[in-house]
């Protein structure tokens, strides 16, 4: 030991560090921060102009589906009545007895003319 108290090492490989602090540009800095935030302001009115349009069409479209969802309705209800009288045979009725009168009116036109015909 030596009298300056334990060991004193140096060493010599010892590497100054100089830190060097540049002089800091606060209104560039303002100003590059003020741009950006005036494109993200500009950014997020883009945004809320497409939402505003596209909850439109998403309205529009729903109520499409509501107009679609009735007429598919009324469509069942008719097609349910059709089926209905098909069952009771009304219509094949309706065409068989005039079918008939037609038939009848066209004997009876025939049976006349050759009533004028043979007198």
């Amino acid at each position: 030991m030596d009298a300056r108290g334990p060991r004193a090492r140096t060493n010599p490989r010892q590497e100054h560090v100089q830190i060097s602090i540049e002089k800091f540009d606060y209104e560039a800095q303002l100003g590059e921060l003020r741009g950006d935030v005036a494109k993200i302001k500009e950014l997020a009115y883009a945004i809320d102009d497409e939402r505003k349009l596209q909850g439109a069409d998403v309205d529009t479209l729903e109520e499409y589906m509501e107009k679609a969802k009735m007429m598919l309705g009324k469509a069942t209800r008719r097609l349910n009545v059709v089926y209905k009288q098909s069952k009771s045979n009304l219509m094949l009725y309706v065409v068989l007895f005039a079918i008939g009168l037609f038939t009848v009116v066209y004997v009876l036109k025939k049976l006349y003319r050759l009533g004028r015909w043979i007198v």
